[in-house]
């Protein structure tokens, strides 16, 4: 395929855009990268000294919005400000990667989700767990129907911030719910589907005075309640992200759900360990739990062309319209404290 050429638009240091840049400077391939853009003064000064945006064009939001000959735009702007950013540029006419959780407003994300509708364009939110090896792996075993009837998920995603890192999370809506939650909830969606009921106990720990730093919502489903766990002051919280899936016949468990911490920048590794029932014997186990390894990755690799080849029109989107507004929708909820 012909590469797509691209602009990144915001470089902001708490999300994927710095990764995200390498990543796709990374791929020829399937990327011509052909600038970017910071139109924050400060967040400009420290993007122009990382080594990923050397030697590229510098735009202005004014010089996108008019070059025709792009046909993405990547949106890694804050967390707050990327569905306007988003939807402006599907206003315009470009295809669009946003950066998770794409903004905290219903009403500009649906339209964000509208406008790309009515203008056949690409939107992608920049979930990178639904393309982890391991994620993909524990769905195609779900699929297959080997670990039975789903009963629940249990999901955990926590991190250790202290400083200015937890004053920005006193400042946006949710908390750790929102900003690393966000990716509990899509991969909780995405094996369990919407849920019948949704309870949030998310609170501030006090610990440090701002900002709701320990998330927990319970969702229940048919069989059982799913749970999604996120806090800020967890030591090693990081390393001990996991994903459990329990069946009727089976239990899959993905821990870490990446393992970072061996390997440089982009990269990442994780495995898979599965208990099954003996057939015909429901109280009876495999003697050893299977385990399936990963080698290591590119951590947003799979997700980035992903999104290149169905720009490029090479495939059609894993991952419809529907399905955003859906993840969006139950997100806002908990971090509202909706029932």
């Amino acid at each position: 395929m012909k590469p797509i050429k691209v602009v990144q638009y915001g470089s902001w240091g708490y999300t994927h855009a710095e990764h995200t840049m390498q990543t796709m400077r990374s791929l020829p391939q399937y990327y011509n990268v052909a600038g970017f853009c910071e139109p924050h003064p400060e967040r400009r000064e420290a993007a122009l000294r990382r080594p990923c945006y050397q030697g590229l064009k510098l735009y202005t939001p004014e010089e996108i919005l008019a070059d025709d000959s792009l046909d993405a735009v990547i949106v890694e702007s804050a967390e707050v400000e990327q569905a306007d950013d988003s939807l402006k540029f599907l206003r315009a006419g470009f295809n669009v990667h946003s950066d998770k959780p794409c903004g905290s407003s219903d009403e500009v994300f649906d339209e964000l989700i509208r406008t790309a509708v009515e203008k056949k364009l690409v939107f992608q939110n920049g979930y990178m767990y639904r393309y982890n090896p391991a994620i993909v792996r524990a769905l195609e075993i779900v699929r297959s129907g080997r670990i039975g009837e789903l009963i629940s998920v249990e999901a955990q995603m926590s991190q250790c911030y202290h400083g200015g890192m937890r004053r920005w999370l006193g400042d946006i809506p949710g908390g750790m719910m929102f900003y690393l939650g966000c990716h509990l909830v899509d991969l909780v969606d995405l094996f369990m589907g919407e849920p019948e009921e949704v309870l949030t106990l998310s609170m501030n720990s006090g610990l440090e005075e701002t900002g709701l730093d320990s998330g927990l919502a319970m969702l229940r489903y048919k069989h059982g309640w799913s749970m999604i766990k996120t806090v800020a002051n967890e030591v090693s919280g990081d390393a001990r992200r996991q994903f459990v899936i329990s069946g009727t016949d089976g239990t899959i468990e993905i821990k870490p759900l990446e393992n970072p911490f061996e390997l440089p920048g982009t990269v990442a590794a994780n495995k898979i360990s599965m208990t099954v029932t003996v057939p015909g014997h429901p109280m009876m186990f495999a003697d050893r739990p299977e385990v399936i390894a990963f080698p290591p990755y590119g951590r947003y690799d799979a997700m980035m062309i992903d999104f290149a080849k169905t720009v490029a029109g090479e495939k059609e989107n894993n991952f419809d319209y529907e399905r955003e507004l859906r993840v969006h929708r139950l997100l806002m909820k908990i971090c509202r404290g909706e029932r």
